[in-house]
């Protein structure tokens, strides 16, 4: 008797060591600090009857776009500007005359909680389109560890939850992806430009075995 309840044993102990429970949890983790830089991106267009005076035209909006960027606090070397472009206006618009000439300019101030002044002084001295302004951080690497680690452990107590459940209690990892990243902020809202803080976000998807 004692001998066939031990061979029943170790056939439940073997079936329940070779059939794991194989679950997939997802897990976020999101870090929020004052961001530390902001990097903004600009166009410059002009648009006249001959080249030359397309291109004339935009570099001089294209001085006055410098020099509010300056007078803003960015250095002359945090300004990069590209070369002058200039096509036959139809190119853009159907039916249109004439030649746009267009420069694209770029630069990084660490004066983040004025980047909605600098964006109303930057139309103002001609500019045609100014991109969102993207915030950053010093110590990004740091920070997405940081929150990597919270995702991960935001997807342990998912695991533990579902373990519970199904009456599991060992467990073990067995494949981890990173789901998604983000690692910028975009200084686009009001709640956003006000507090001007950098936001990371980092998402995984941890497979576990449990038994």
């Amino acid at each position: 008797m004692v001998v066939f309840f031990a061979v029943i044993l170790a056939a439940f102990i073997i079936t329940w060591i070779n059939s794991p429970l194989v679950v997939s949890v997802t897990g976020t983790g999101e870090v929020s600090v004052p961001a530390t830089s902001a990097s903004i991106s600009l166009s410059a267009l002009a648009v006249s009857p001959t080249p030359l005076e397309a291109i004339n035209q935009v570099k001089s909006r294209v001085s006055d776009l410098r020099q509010t960027l300056r007078s803003s606090g960015i250095d002359e070397k945090d300004i990069v500007e590209s070369a002058v472009t200039a096509v036959p206006a139809a190119a853009y618009t159907v039916g249109a005359s004439g030649y746009q000439a267009s420069v694209t300019l770029s630069a990084k101030t660490a004066d983040v909680a004025g980047i909605g002044n600098l964006v109303s002084g930057l139309y103002s001295a001609g500019a045609g389109v100014v991109a969102q302004p993207v915030l950053t951080a010093e110590g990004q690497e740091q920070l997405e560890q940081k929150a990597m680690d919270m995702a991960m452990q935001d997807a342990k107590k998912k695991a533990a939850i579902m373990a519970r459940k199904n009456f599991k209690f060992i467990k073990k990892i067995i494949a981890v992806q990173q789901a998604s990243s983000g690692s910028t902020a975009t200084a686009t809202t009001k709640t956003e430009a006000a507090d001007t803080e950098f936001k990371l976000t980092q998402a995984v998807s941890v497979s576990y075995k449990m038994w």
